[in-house]
């Protein structure tokens, strides 16, 4: 039986977030009322992952106290890694690896901004089963993607980025989705230094014909990383759930409208689906709320006005909210 670890990269300033990440570390920022990390965590735990270790760096102390209480629910012992300065991908995975004490198995990494519904586990079997030292978990090209991984025929990984496998063709275009699979013993090749694990590791081993493949899926994945990913995949999510079945929904009063505290919905305000209100949202006479809007830690006063928004702890708001995230005094525009 193959032992798994965890990693999940929390280190980053969220510079596409900004000036939402001044406040809240991107692995922190809601999503459907949730915070991100809270799905990476789930869906490692469902992989069998015991133990999962955290590189923190921006906002770093504001991780732990929230990822402990988180943690426990999924059986999972936390190890967190103090980047003193951003390490990427390549240090910071190393780092991981170091301060989970040098696992022997497979490590499953994921990034603290993105959210999937995938079987890990599946893909824990899929790795294990190819004979390759690492596997990406890749899905077809999608046209707001960057792309830049190109698989064979046989589905083998044939170039990532100007990396290219010696003997092969151009082949067709992936998204890497920022799930890694590796073997433990493969990162003894990583230092502790700043780097891309891409142009330090992957790339080169490409290169030289090694064992690098791609595990192709089709389940839900989506990155938050800027403000129009977030509001987008929110509006998807509201609109059809069957899309992301750890969505922490409740059944709808009505088409696309999911309200945890009716009683604080004054009967003269109008709401018009998809919209989500957490416990605490009050929303008052002549208020119009919707389409696309996710709200929780607010006061909606009278005639205010929000549509396609996604508002947390803003307290009392007033006038009319369009096309923006705000948290905690924050705000993004779309």
């Amino acid at each position: 039986m193959t032992n798994v670890y965890g990693a999940v990269l929390c280190a980053g300033f969220g510079t596409r977030l900004k000036p939402l990440t001044e406040v809240v570390p991107k692995p922190l920022l809601p999503f459907l009322n949730t915070p991100i990390i809270t799905f990476s965590l789930n869906q490692l735990a469902q992989a069998g992952v015991r133990e999962v270790g955290l590189n923190m760096h921006h906002l770093a102390d504001s991780i732990p106290p929230v990822v402990d209480r988180l943690a426990p629910a999924f059986g999972l012992k936390p190890t967190y890694v103090q980047e003193w300065e951003i390490l990427g991908t390549a240090g910071g995975i190393r780092g991981i690896w170091d301060g989970l004490g040098n696992p022997d198995g497979v490590l499953i990494v994921v990034n603290g901004d993105s959210v999937m519904d995938l079987d890990l586990s599946d893909l824990v079997q899929r790795h294990v089963a190819s004979g390759n030292e690492v596997s990406l978990v890749v899905r077809p090209k999608a046209p707001d993607q960057p792309g830049k991984v190109f698989l064979g025929d046989n589905g083998s990984l044939d170039k990532i980025r100007h990396h290219k496998r010696p003997g092969t063709g151009t082949g067709e275009e992936h998204d890497f989705c920022g799930v890694h699979l590796i073997n433990t013993g493969l990162l003894e090749r990583l230092s502790l230094e700043p780097g891309d694990i891409i142009t330090e590791l992957y790339g080169p081993m490409v290169e030289a014909g090694e064992a690098v493949g791609a595990l192709v899926i089709d389940g839900f994945w989506a990155a938050l990383d800027n403000p129009k990913l977030m509001l987008d995949t929110t509006q998807a999510v509201l609109s059809d759930p069957t899309l992301f079945a750890l969505a922490p929904l409740p059944p709808p009063l009505a088409e696309a409208l999911f309200v945890l505290r009716q009683d604080e919905i004054h009967d003269k305000a109008q709401l018009a689906g998809p919209v989500f209100t957490g416990l605490n949202v009050s929303i008052a006479e002549g208020a119009k709320i919707g389409p696309n809007v996710c709200l929780d830690g607010v006061e909606i006063a009278p005639g205010a006005e929000i549509r396609n928004a996604i508002l947390y702890g803003m307290g009392r708001v007033e006038g009319e909210w369009v096309d923006c995230i705000a948290i905690a005094g924050k705000v993004a525009n779309y």
